[in-house]
């Protein structure tokens, strides 16, 4: 996965990365959705929660709802369109504790405890990495830019 990353460093270095803010702020709003998905009452609930959390950057208009809010885009290092299998492997690190949760008995416990690991970890590597890429980029080999720069001619400069 990395090999095709450094391949495509050179085209996606003009593009303006997302601001560490924006990226937060997009991300919590998802996270709002699908938690207020995850009251839908009996298993419709979690099933729509989950659904929306792994497949949100997939949708028509290539992005999610909090993406949208925060004039973010997601695009593939290879330059093809965001798709939901790209978005599947980019959110199941976000996805994680959601599905833990589902475990009787301990669920709450173990969402909870990987939830805040997965926190703490994705927030790390996106705020420390040279990139700005998280883990879920790295998996899915995709990079954040700002909506402008997102269409198909990526990276559109200033």
């Amino acid at each position: 996965m990395a090999f095709r990353w450094e391949e495509q460093r050179r085209y996606f270095r003009e593009a303006r990365r997302a601001r560490y803010f924006a990226r937060v702020a997009g991300k919590a709003a998802d996270v709002i959705i699908a938690m207020s998905l995850w009251h839908i009452p009996g298993a419709a609930g979690a099933f729509a929660a989950l659904f929306y959390i792994l497949m949100c950057d997939g949708f028509p208009g290539r992005r999610s709802v909090g993406k949208w809010l925060t004039g973010l885009q997601v695009v593939r290092v290879d330059r093809e369109p965001m798709d939901l299998q790209s978005s599947f492997l980019r959110n199941l690190t976000v996805a994680s504790p959601f599905f833990l949760y589902l475990v009787p008995f301990v669920g709450p416990f173990l969402a909870f405890t990987v939830g805040l690991v997965v926190l703490l970890i994705e927030t790390y590597l996106g705020f420390y990495d040279s990139d700005g890429r998280r883990a879920g980029d790295t998996f899915a080999e995709t990079l954040v830019v700002e909506s402008g720069q997102a269409a198909d001619d990526v990276p559109v400069s200033d």
